[in-house]
């Protein structure tokens, strides 16, 4: 998986949180579940981010300052 993709996850997942937040104002069933759609998204897209980050060749020299 690219890098673009594991933002394109946490972008969704925010947009979801969005949603959910709005639903849960408005007193939807549904906004739980989307609630929780979000925060996975959210999660598997930041873990697959600091993957990528952490196995790039270039990491020691930018983490040694």
């Amino acid at each position: 998986m690219k890098t673009k993709h594991a933002l394109i996850l946490f972008i969704i997942g925010i947009c979801f949180d969005f949603v959910g937040a709005l639903l849960k104002i408005l007193h939807h069933s549904n906004a739980d579940t989307i609630f929780i759609i979000g925060t996975i998204l959210k999660v598997i897209g930041a873990l697959v981010f600091l993957k990528k980050i952490l196995t790039h060749p270039k990491t020691k020299e930018f983490l040694n300052w």
